[in-house]
């Protein structure tokens, strides 16, 4: 699951809730193929030939009228298998590919992930309703599956009793003829019953063993699937040495999960070695978007993306993203220590103390860890939500930094800050992009006024580009931008 490309968890059916219910379900009905209920199948079937070779031995005529209810058998069986194996492709049908069992694991998935934000607006009960809404109805289209496979259950115990009326009849009238001793109808009706207790128990494993395999064929299925960029693929050419020249070439992008909304339209950009090139302008320009196609969670459709004149397509993906150090918005933190937060920058190598402490000093957060009671072994939280906002983002810039990466992405690392943690992270950021190759997203201008190029994005075309000062004296775009900001800050 995690080689695949991004574009596969942005569809509706890979959605957080439904990838960890599919997870949780499929693992745990996988033990329908194997243990105990696999073992009591194979029992049934062996006492079944065991049963019909004594039996035809002993009298093949008694026996050819019990082997007539061996078709009622199969038929019970596939009556619930089938039933069982259908319903989680009816249920995918009819809700959009996703169960309703799915649906309300991904509500509940996303009530809890942001419950701080379900509590404050007094939420609580619309996600309660859904969640029930949903299991309500996965219990409504079980009704009917549970109908037939109670009709298919009780028909295959109660064909232990056919076979028990049809041996004594037939049986009676065979020893009356003489053509068979009272001895011999008991051991075709001894050995018949027992195989037909062995099948009594084994069809109720039957619904057990279909859910089993169609967990199993789903989990095969992702098995097999071919990521269009597996993150694992070590293919292609690895450079000694690079100098971080990075150029967009007419390239044209569209997301897979929203095919008709364009979002690069014959986009040209060119950012050189060592210098900072910020990406300003409108929410839905495609600024992001440029960092992602560089990181290659996504590929073009159109163009090229170039780095050191190499299409990135080109390199060891592995190789490709160690060279790149990644700031988000929002920047996510796991629920380890500070240390092994930031030593996860650099999964190639065991990271050491030192380095980890000469990352935070560049970031600024050395000072705010070790004022810690447990320094750099402090937890860090659920998604860093122990520590402030501030704290978090210095400690993901360390956590970028201690790779020592060519290139630097900031996607609008400050943004969610307030001024006075804005000011400290934007210091460490100023240290952070020193020698390396920069490209930065911005939302407010100040902090991208130093940046030797300013690129100007608008409906996904490059408007105006220049440093601060020249765009300025253009009066277009980035001066109206500048001017709203600053008279928003008066």
């Amino acid at each position: 699951m995690l080689r695949q490309e991004i574009a596969w968890f942005d569809r509706e059916e890979n959605s957080l809730g439904a990838l960890v219910t599919q997870l949780s379900s499929d693992t745990s009905n996988l033990k329908g193929l194997s243990g105990v209920r696999m073992g009591i199948i194979f029992n049934a079937v062996g006492a079944v030939v065991c049963a019909l070779t004594i039996a035809f031995q002993a009298g093949w005529k008694l026996s050819f009228i019990v082997l007539l209810f061996v078709p009622l058998m199969v038929f019970s069986g596939i009556l619930q298998g089938k039933r069982m194996s259908n319903t989680k492709k009816t249920t995918e049908k009819k809700s959009g590919r996703l169960s309703w069992a799915e649906k309300g694991g991904t509500f509940a998935t996303e009530a809890i992930d942001s419950i701080r934000t379900v509590v404050g607006l007094h939420q609580e009960e619309y996600f309660i309703a859904h969640y029930e809404d949903c299991f309500n109805n996965e219990f409504k289209q079980s009704i009917l599956k549970i109908q037939i496979q109670s009709v298919g259950t009780g028909l295959a115990n109660s064909i232990m009793f056919f076979i028990h009326a049809a041996a004594f009849g037939y049986g009676s009238v065979l020893v009356e003829n003489g053509e068979m001793t009272a001895p011999l109808v008991f051991r075709v009706f001894s050995v018949i019953t027992f195989g037909a207790m062995s099948v009594g128990r084994s069809t109720a494993m039957i619904p057990d063993y279909a859910k089993g395999k169609e967990s199993a064929i789903r989990i095969l299925k992702l098995n097999n699937r071919q990521s269009n960029i597996d993150p694992q693929d070590t293919d292609g050419i690895v450079l000694n040495d690079i100098k971080g020249n990075i150029q967009f070439e007419k390239v044209k992008f569209v997301y897979p999960s929203r095919p008709k909304l364009r979002v690069l339209k014959d986009f040209n950009l060119s950012a050189n070695a060592a210098e900072t090139t910020a990406l300003c302008g409108p929410s839905g320009s495609g600024k992001s978007t440029c960092v992602a196609l560089l990181l290659r969670f996504y590929d073009p459709y159109e163009g090229h993306v170039l780095l050191d004149g190499h299409d990135i397509q080109e390199f060891s993906l592995p190789w490709l993203r160690s060279q790149l150090g990644f700031v988000q918005q929002e920047p996510v933190l796991f629920n380890l220590s500070i240390r092994d937060n930031i030593a996860y920058g650099d999964n190639t190598r065991k990271v050491t103390q030192e380095e980890i402490e000469q990352a935070a000093k560049k970031a600024n957060i050395h000072d705010s860890i070790i004022a810690f009671p447990e320094g750099y072994d402090t937890m860090c939280g659920a998604k860093g939500g122990q520590i402030s906002g501030g704290q978090k983002q210095r400690i993901a810039i360390a956590r970028a930094l201690v790779r020592d990466p060519k290139i630097l992405l900031l996607d609008e690392a400050t943004s969610a800050l307030d001024i006075r943690s804005e000011r400290v992270v934007q210091a460490a950021l100023e240290v952070a992009r020193n020698g390396r190759t920069c490209l930065t997203i911005a939302h407010r201008l100040a902090t991208i006024r130093n940046s030797e190029k300013i690129v100007v994005v608008d409906r996904g075309r490059i408007k105006e580009s220049g440093t601060h000062d020249e765009l300025m004296e253009q009066r277009g775009i980035f001066y109206k931008l500048n001017m709203a900001q600053e008279r928003d800050d008066e």
